[in-house]
C-alpha cells in the first residue's frame, strides 16, 4: 500500500536558539514574582499552574536571573510549541526528596506528561532547581525543566504516517471523489489556438466556470505567451479532447507542454458534486483546537465541509505517530512515545454520478446560454432529484459551484489563495450550499399543497366549476385590504382561464381560486394553510446537516385575511428550500409518504473493507389524506405539461420542437423577489415527478431572481429528466440569447 508522509518540525531549542531574544520584559509583562517558603511547594504550584495551562502562573514561580535570560514570551512560546507537539492536557508528577545546598535546592521527582494523542509520557527522574531569594524559593527555570533531555540543540519532533484517505463512490459503485486518480492540467497559448473566443467558452463550459473568469484570464496574457489555465477532470478531458485541441490548440506542444497529468484526490467532474462531497485543506486556524482534541496536529490534511467533514475519522484513519526527541541533525536523542494508525473506509452515496453531473452541468450551461439574458441577474440556482420511494438523494447542485481541488496543497493550481478568495468574497456566494442553506418565497409550486388542503378540509366541490377571471374581488366578499387582484395572465397579456375544475386551477396556475381558497381556508380556521404544509416537512429542517447548516423555512401562521391569500399561493411570508420542496412533492408522487431525505448510503463494504453502517429509508410521517385529494393533485400537475391551452410548461415539454420520449407531471411557479417597484426578477421554480403513471423521481428546481419559471426553471427540469430518461435532449430556448425584457409582476401575483 502507498503510503503518504507528512512531518511537523517543532523546535524547542534552550541557550543560543532560534528562540532567544537579549532584550528585557517590556513593561506590563506578566507577571509579579512569585515567593513560597519550601522549595516542595513552589514546584507544586508551578507544576500545578501548568496543569491548568496557566503559562502567565507559572512564570511568576521562574526567578530573576531566569527571567532575564527567558523573557516571558520566550517561555510562553517554548510551552506552547511543546504542548502542541505533544498534545499536553495535563501532567501527573510525585515528588520524592528535596536536596538543600546552601542558598540553593534541588526537587527530585517523577512526571507524566498526558495526551490524548500519545497517551502517557513517562518523564522520570526529574530534577528541578531553585534558587533562595527573601522570604522564600524561586526556580532557576531552563527549557529542561519542559521535558528531561530537551537542550540546546535539540528539537521535538512529531512524525505522522497517513494511510492513503479512502475513496468516496457513487449508488452504483462509481467514484465521486477517487483518490490516486489521474487529473489533468491546462495551459494554452493564445496565437496557437483557432478560435480564441470558441476556446474561452469551451473551457467555461468544460471547468464549470463563468465565461466571464475565463476571458479575463486571457485578457491578462499576450498571445504568445503560454499560462496555466487550470485543472480538468480526466473523463471531460478524454470525451472533449478534439475540442480542445481544434479551438484551443493544445495538440500543437512544439514548445510547451500544454496538457500535463498527474495523480492525486480526483474530485470526478471538475466540481459537480463539490456541495456534496465538500473539499480537504490544511486544518485552519481557527479549527485547530477541535482537530487537535481528536489527535489532528497543525499542518495535518483534513476534510473541512461535506462527506469528507463528516466522515473525517473513516475516510482518513488515524495516522502512525511518533513522538522523539532528535538532534538537529537527525540523531534520535529519546523516544518518546507513539500511537497505532486504524484502517480507512470508503463511503458510499445515493448520488448516481451521471444524473449528478447532468444536473450541475445543466445549470451552468443555462447560465453560460443566458449570460446576455436572465443570468446575469439571477442569484444562483439549486437543484434536488430524490427517490420518490425511498427519500434517497439521487442529484444535489448548487450554482455557482467551484473545483474542491484548489483547497489541497498538493493540486497544480497556480496561487490558489487568491482562487480561495474570489470565492470567499464572490456575491454569489459559491461555497454557500444554495439547496439546503438558502431559503426562497416558492410562488405557485405552493399551490400543490394549497390544494390538497382546501380540497381535504372540503372547501369547493371538485364537481364545481371556478370561473377564473383576470380579476378577483376580495375586499368586499372577504375583508381583502385590496379591492380587487389581478391574475398573473394581465401581465402575460393573456386571456382569462375561464371555467376550470379544481385540478386545471392548478394546471393553469389560476390565481383567483388559489385567492379563494387562502381566504376560505383562513374563515375557517387561521392555521388549516400551515398545519397542513406543515405535514409535508415545510417550515421544518429535514436534518441533512451534512451538507451544511440547514435553513427551516417559514411558516408563519397568517394575521389577518391579506396574509393568509398570500400565503396561499406561495408569496407573503412563506419561506422554503429547494432540498424541502423537493421532499414534499416526493410525498405527493408516493400520495402520502414524507420519506427524511439521506445521501449516504453505507460506510465500508467496498475496497475489500468491512461494512460498518448503512443507511434506511426513514419515515417521517404518514399524511391521513384521502386517495382521491391526491388523484386531483396528480391530475392538475399531469396536465401542466401536456395541456396545450391551460399547461404552464407546454411549450417546454409537449410543445417544444423535441416532445419528449417519457411523460411527467410538474407545476411552475413564479415569485416575487421584491416589489413590485424594486425591480428585483422574480424566483424561477419548476418542480416534476417521472414518469406520470408510476413515478421514481421528484425534481425541485430554482432559480432566484431571474425570470418566470416556465421560462427558466421548466428548461432546466427539461434537461435533467431527457438525461434522466437516456431522451433526446431539448435545446434551450432561443430567446435566452436575446437581451434581456424586465419582469414586473404587479403585487402579490404568482404565475
Amino acid at each position: 500500500m502507498v503510503q503518504r508522509y507528512a512531518a511537523l518540525l517543532l523546535l524547542l531549542l534552550a541557550g543560543c536558539d532560534p528562540f532567544a531574544a537579549s532584550a528585557p520584559p517590556e513593561a506590563g509583562a506578566p507577571p509579579v514574582a512569585v515567593v513560597r517558603q519550601s522549595p516542595e511547594d513552589v514546584v507544586r504550584g508551578f507544576l500545578e499552574a501548568w496543569n491548568r495551562l496557566e503559562l502567565p502562573a507559572m512564570y511568576g514561580y521562574v526567578s530573576p536571573p531566569s527571567r532575564e535570560r527567558y523573557p516571558y514570551d520566550i517561555f510562553e512560546r517554548r510551552y506552547t510549541v511543546a504542548q502542541d507537539a505533544i498534545g499536553f492536557s495535563g501532567i501527573t508528577y510525585r515528588i520524592d526528596r528535596v536536596a538543600l545546598q546552601g542558598v540553593t535546592a534541588a526537587v527530585y521527582y517523577d512526571a507524566e506528561l498526558q495526551s490524548p494523542l500519545f497517551g502517557s509520557i513517562p518523564d522520570p527522574d526529574r530534577i528541578m532547581r531553585l534558587v533562595q531569594v527573601d522570604n522564600g524559593w524561586q526556580i532557576a527555570w531552563t527549557p529542561m525543566d519542559i521535558m528531561n533531555g530537551l537542550a540546546s540543540e535539540v528539537s521535538m519532533q512529531v512524525l505522522s504516517r497517513f494511510p492513503p484517505r479512502a475513496s468516496i463512490y457513487d449508488r452504483n459503485g462509481d467514484f465521486v471523489v477517487q483518490e490516486g486518480g489521474t487529473i489533468v492540467t491546462i495551459s494554452v497559448v493564445q496565437q496557437d489556438m483557432n478560435d480564441v473566443e470558441g476556446c474561452i467558452t469551451l473551457l467555461a463550459r468544460l471547468m464549470l466556470r463563468p465565461r466571464l473568469d475565463i476571458a479575463r484570464l486571457f485578457q491578462n496574457y499576450n498571445d504568445d505567451t503560454f499560462f496555466y489555465v487550470g485543472e480538468l477532470d480526466v473523463d471531460q478531458y478524454n470525451l472533449e479532447r478534439g475540442n480542445l485541441e481544434d479551438l484551443c490548440g493544445l495538440a500543437d506542444e512544439s514548445q510547451f507542454r500544454k496538457v500535463t497529468q498527474y495523480q492525486g484526490r480526483r474530485y470526478v467532474g471538475q466540481g459537480t458534486a463539490a456541495h456534496i462531497t465538500g473539499y480537504i485543506a490544511p486544518i485552519p486556524a481557527d479549527r485547530l483546537a477541535q482537530f487537535q482534541a481528536q489527535g489532528y496536529q497543525a499542518g495535518d490534511i483534513v476534510g473541512i465541509s461535506g462527506v469528507e467533514f463528516w466522515y473525517q475519522t473513516e475516510l482518513a484513519g488515524r495516522p502512525e505517530r511518533f513522538l522523539r526527541m532528535a538532534e538537529i541533525g537527525g540523531t534520535v536523542i529519546r523516544e518518546l512515545g507513539g500511537t497505532s494508525g486504524t484502517d480507512t473506509f470508503p463511503v458510499q452515496l445515493t448520488i448516481d454520478m451521471g444524473l449528478q453531473n447532468a444536473t450541475s452541468r445543466a445549470i451552468h450551461e443555462a447560465f453560460l446560454y443566458a449570460a446576455n439574458n436572465w443570468a446575469p441577474r439571477a442569484s444562483g440556482a439549486a437543484a434536488v432529484v430524490l427517490d420518490v420511494n425511498s427519500g434517497a438523494i439521487l442529484a444535489l447542485a448548487s450554482y455557482p459551484t467551484f473545483d474542491p481541488a484548489v483547497f489541497n496543497p498538493d493540486s497544480s493550481y497556480v496561487d490558489p489563495g487568491t482562487i480561495i478568495a474570489g470565492l470567499v468574497n464572490s456575491p454569489l456566494r459559491p461555497l454557500v450550499n444554495k439547496a439546503v442553506q438558502e431559503q426562497y418565497a416558492p410562488g405557485s409550486v405552493y399551490k400543490i399543497f394549497t390544494l390538497i388542503a382546501a380540497d381535504a378540509e372540503s372547501l369547493w366541490n371538485p364537481a364545481e366549476l371556478f370561473n377564473c377571471e383576470l380579476l378577483w374581488y376580495g375586499g368586499e366578499r372577504f375583508g381583502d385590504a385590496r379591492e380587487f387582484r389581478q391574475d398573473w395572465r394581465v401581465v402575460d397579456e393573456l386571456p382569462a382561464a375561464g371555467e376550470i375544475t379544481m385540478s386545471e386551477a392548478l394546471t393553469a396556475s389560476c390565481n383567483p381560486f388559489f385567492w379563494e381558497m387562502g381566504a376560505l381556508m383562513f374563515r375557517r380556521s387561521a392555521s388549516i394553510q400551515s398545519d397542513y404544509d406543515s405535514l409535508f416537512g415545510f417550515g421544518s429542517r429535514t436534518g441533512l446537516s451534512l451538507l451544511g447548516q440547514e435553513a427551516a423555512g417559514n411558516l408563519a401562521r397568517p394575521s389577518n385575511i391579506a396574509s393568509a391569500i398570500n400565503n396561499a399561493i406561495g408569496q407573503g411570508d412563506v419561506q422554503v428550500t429547494a432540498l424541502q420542496m423537493a421532499a414534499a412533492v416526493t410525498a405527493v408522487a408516493n400520495r402520502g409518504t414524507l420519506y427524511a431525505p439521506y445521501i449516504v448510503q453505507q460506510v465500508g463494504g467496498l475496497e475489500d473493507t468491512a461494512l460498518r453502517e448503512e443507511a434506511r429509508p426513514r419515515v417521517v410521517r404518514t399524511l391521513e389524506i384521502p386517495a382521491e385529494v391526491f388523484d386531483r393533485a396528480w391530475e392538475g400537475m399531469c396536465q401542466v405539461p401536456t395541456n396545450r391551452n391551460l399547461g404552464t410548461s407546454w411549450r417546454i415539454f409537449n410543445g417544444s420542437e423535441v416532445p419528449p420520449a417519457y411523460s411527467s407531471c410538474g407545476k411552475t411557479g413564479t415569485a416575487q423577489a421584491g416589489t413590485a417597484e424594486s425591480g428585483v426578477p422574480p424566483n424561477a421554480w419548476y418542480v416534476a415527478f417521472a414518469p406520470a403513471d408510476n413515478p421514481q423521481i421528484a425534481i425541485a428546481v430554482v432559480v432566484p431572481t431571474s425570470r418566470e419559471g416556465s421560462e427558466v426553471a421548466a428548461p432546466i427540469t427539461r434537461r435533467i429528466l431527457d438525461y434522466y430518461f437516456n431522451a433526446p435532449v431539448a435545446p434551450f430556448p432561443e430567446w435566452w440569447e436575446e437581451d434581456y425584457v424586465p419582469v414586473r409582476p404587479p403585487e402579490g401575483v404568482s404565475g
